[in-house]
C-alpha cells in the first residue's frame, strides 16, 4: 500500500499523450407520466441536460482528473458538438491543441435519453463509420501533431474506437517514433490487429475483445477458427500475434489477468459492486494503471491501481470519472482496514496468550491444593 501512494503521488509530475476518436456523451433527463398520442412511446419532460467528454475524450478526463497534464490528438468537426466537446475539455484542464479540426467530418455524438432513471434511447451522430479511411490532408495534420507532441510526453495512452483516427500511416509513425523514443504505451483498440506492429507497453482488451482477436487473426493465418477456450491460452496466443510485451485481459468482476513475454503469469481480483455501471470504467481502468506504469509501478502494482479506479468508476451512473482524490481515499481506506484485521489478530493472540496463562496459573494452584483440601475433605 505504501508503494501505490508512492505511485499516486507522481501522477501529478506526469505529462500523457492520449491518441484516439474523440466523442461527446450527451445526458437528456427527465420524467414520464404519460404515453405520446403520435405512437406508443413515452413523452419525456426534460429536467436536466448534461455533456461529458467520451470515448477517447474520456480517457483524456480520467488522466487528468488523476493528476496528469494530458494532450489529446483526436480529429473533430468544425460543427456544434465539435465545439462543446473542446469546451468541455478546457473546462477539465486538457490540452485541445493537438485536436485537428475540418469542416469534412462531424463529431461523433451519443446523445442518451432517460426517463426517471431508464434509458429510453440512444441517438448516435457523427458521419465517421467504423473502419472508414479519413482523407490524406487530415491524416497529415494528425501526423504533423504526433511529431510536435510524442518527443515531450512521458506517457502515451491509444484509445481506438477505429473511427478513422489511428490511420495507417498515424500507427506506422507511432511505431517508428517509439522505436527511436521508447515510452510507456498502453494500448486500448476495439481492433487490435491494426497495431499489431506497435511495440506497447501492455494491450488491454476485455475477454471477448481478446478471444475475437485470437480468432481473427488465427483464421486468417490458416483458414481456419481456432479459439482457445481459457484465458490464459488467449493471452498466450495474443503474444504471439502482437508486438506487445505485456497482456492485461480485464474480466469485469471476475478482475484482471496479465501474462509477459516470459511467460509469468498473474491473476488479479477485482472487488464486487452491487448495481455497476460498466460505461467509461475501461477508461479509468486505462489511465489509472499508465499512470501507475509511467511512474515506475510494475504490472502487477499498475494493474491492481488501474483495478481499484475501476471499481470507483463503475459505482457512476453516467461516463465514469474517477478523481485522485477518490483513488488515494480508497488506497487509504484499505490500509485501515488491513491495519484493524492484523490489530484484531494480535489482539486475540494476545488475550488468547492471556487465557492459556490464567489456565496454567489455575491448574498449578488446584495442584498445590489438592493434598490439604482432600485430607480436610475426608475429616
Amino acid at each position: 500500500m505504501a508503494k501505490a501512494h508512492a505511485l499516486l503521488h507522481h501522477f501529478a509530475d506526469l505529462h500523457a499523450l492520449v491518441i484516439g476518436d474523440a466523442m461527446l456523451d450527451s445526458y437528456l433527463e427527465g420524467e414520464a407520466d404519460r404515453l405520446c398520442r403520435e405512437g406508443p412511446v413515452p413523452v419525456v419532460r426534460k429536467r436536466s441536460e448534461l455533456h461529458v467528454p467520451g470515448g477517447a475524450a474520456n480517457t483524456a478526463a480520467n488522466l487528468r482528473a488523476l493528476g496528469a497534464s494530458v494532450t489529446f490528438l483526436s480529429l473533430v468537426g468544425q460543427d456544434r458538438v465539435g465545439d462543446c466537446l473542446r469546451a468541455e475539455l478546457r473546462k477539465r484542464g486538457i490540452d485541445d491543441q493537438a485536436i485537428v479540426t475540418s469542416p469534412a467530418v462531424s463529431t461523433l455524438h451519443k446523445q442518451r435519453i432517460l426517463a426517471d432513471g431508464q434509458y429510453v434511447v440512444r441517438v448516435d451522430e457523427g458521419e465517421l463509420t467504423q473502419e472508414q479511411e479519413i482523407e490524406p490532408a487530415l491524416q497529415q495534420m494528425l501526423l504533423d501533431e504526433l511529431e510536435k507532441s510524442y518527443p515531450i510526453r512521458d506517457l502515451i495512452v491509444v484509445s481506438d474506437y477505429c473511427y478513422g483516427v489511428l490511420c495507417k500511416a498515424l500507427v506506422a509513425r507511432l511505431c517508428a517514433l517509439q522505436w527511436v523514443q521508447p515510452k510507456i504505451i498502453l494500448l486500448d483498440s476495439k481492433h487490435l490487429e491494426n497495431l499489431r506492429d506497435l511495440r506497447a507497453t501492455v494491450v488491454t482488451p476485455n475477454y471477448d475483445e481478446a478471444r475475437q482477436l485470437v480468432g481473427k487473426m488465427l483464421a486468417a493465418q490458416d483458414g481456419k477458427q481456432q479459439v482457445p477456450a481459457e484465458v490464459e491460452q488467449i493471452g498466450r496466443s495474443m503474444l504471439s500475434l502482437l508486438a506487445s510485451e505485456h497482456v492485461a485481459i480485464t474480466l469485469g468482476a471476475q478482475g484482471v489477468f496479465l501474462l509477459d513475454r516470459q511467460d509469468q503469469t498473474c491473476s488479479l481480483p477485482a472487488y464486487p459492486v452491487a448495481h455497476a455501471n460498466d460505461v467509461g470504467a475501461g477508461d479509468s481502468f486505462a489511465s489509472a494503471m499508465a499512470l501507475a506504469l509511467a511512474a515506475g509501478g510494475s504490472m502487477e502494482e499498475a494493474a491492481h491501481i488501474g483495478i481499484e479506479a475501476a471499481c470507483i468508476a463503475v459505482t457512476r451512473p453516467r461516463t465514469a470519472l474517477v478523481h485522485y482524490e477518490e483513488l488515494r481515499q480508497r488506497f487509504e481506506q484499505r490500509e485501515e482496514v488491513l491495519a484493524g484485521s492484523e490489530n484484531y489478530k494480535q489482539r486475540s493472540l494476545a488475550d488468547l496468550t492471556k487465557i492459556l496463562e490464567q489456565a496454567r496459573q489455575d491448574h498449578r494452584l488446584s495442584s498445590s491444593l489438592g493434598g490439604p483440601l482432600a485430607r480436610i475433605a475426608a475429616r
